[in-house]
């Protein structure tokens, strides 16, 4: 698995540098044309070289922060957020600006490379640029924090109009309930209980990142992850979710036990198919995910507390697996859920170290 996440990091900060380096190229075309019949006209390829450099770097250090910072930021407010990575980034664009052109000054070695970068720094183009990309970045900054009160993608989706008519899909659900839930508030009280949510959620998360989960619903001590069929398959997602989630947990588990005397467990059922999904309400929109499926993927997860499992799949999702790898798969039983006329037949699912 930590193959797995190192080669998922170098993929994310490789597509973000491509990006990074379009962005840089698409702004120094901008800049050609528009110094084109100015005093100040510009070569085309050094340009070009520049931006696309200026890009890569700029967003290379975005993600790159991002990365090895961003748990830190999970649980600050909205505005420390936005202020502080809009500083950050607009910080580390400036920078990377004068380090560049700095470079470009002291090739081209018409003038010292300190009176270069003093008119550079003057230039209104500079100071245009600079406002434009601060005010852009608080917009993305912003957005991006809004956008996670949602599902990852679910605000743009919305913005697209793409779930106004419901429409069938493929997804994979994964039903995660938190084990002695009862007696771990009745022993913290609500207050440190909720805390004990909070953290335990946030832990989680990183779990959630690695294997493309998307969380569907957060129901009291209950989250309730979704997987398209395409990303929940590929590299078992779906299935590695849970078991990276139990590693973390008992990573921390004595951190827990110091704060609250107690550290989270939890069991999960685990199922797949068609449903319908659509937007609904009008006070309040959510993505909603209608059909069997669901139901039956709540009954397999309140079965683990029954058949004394952690995690339960269905015999029909486990059949689209292609291989488990390290993860064995034992039959436990075929039982008929509630509400449910055919049966399910149901493996327990165990992490060979």
């Amino acid at each position: 698995m930590k193959l797995k996440n190192i080669y998922s990091e170098r993929t994310t900060v490789r597509n973000y540098l491509i990006i990074g380096a379009i962005i840089g190229l698409v702004s120094a075309f901008a800049e050609y044309f528009l110094r084109l019949n100015t005093d100040d006209h510009q070569l085309l390829i050094p340009l070009l070289v520049r931006a696309m450099l200026s890009g890569m770097l700029i967003i290379g250090s975005i993600v790159v922060f991002g990365l090895l910072y961003g748990d830190r930021f999970t649980q600050k407010t909205f505005l420390y957020l936005v202020i502080v990575k809009s500083i950050f980034y607009t910080i580390s664009t400036t920078f990377w600006l004068l380090i560049i052109n700095g470079a470009w000054f002291a090739i081209k070695g018409e003038y010292p490379v300190k009176v270069e970068l003093i008119n550079y720094l003057k230039d209104d183009m500079y100071l245009i640029n600079l406002s434009s990309v601060f005010i852009v970045i608080i917009a993305v900054v912003s957005v991006g924090q809004i956008d996670s009160l949602h599902r990852k993608g679910e605000l743009l989706n919305f913005i697209l109009g793409r779930y106004n008519k419901p429409r069938e899909v493929e997804q994979i659900f994964c039903f995660i309930d938190l084990k002695g839930s009862t007696t771990i508030a009745e022993k913290l009280g609500h207050f440190d209980f909720a805390c004990f949510l909070k953290d335990y959620y946030s832990d989680i998360t990183e779990a959630l990142r690695k294997t493309n989960a998307q969380i569907y619903q957060y129901v009291g001590d209950e989250v309730i992850l979704t997987w398209s069929f395409k990303r929940g398959l590929e590299d078992n997602n779906a299935i590695i979710c849970f078991f990276e989630m139990k590693k973390i947990i008992n990573d921390l588990k004595a951190k827990y036990i110091a704060k609250y005397g107690v550290y989270p467990e939890f069991k999960a059922g685990l199922h797949g198919g068609k449903v319908i999904v659509t937007w609904v309400g009008e006070l309040k929109k959510e993505i909603t995910y209608i059909g069997d499926v669901v139901n039956t993927t709540a009954r397999i997860q309140e079965d683990c507390k029954r058949l004394v499992k952690d995690f339960l799949i269905s015999e029909e999702l486990l059949n689209r697996i292609s291989g488990l790898g390290n993860v064995k798969a034992s039959f436990v039983e075929e039982t008929i859920p509630r509400g449910r006329e055919e049966s399910v037949r149901l493996y327990s699912l165990e992490y060979l170290k």
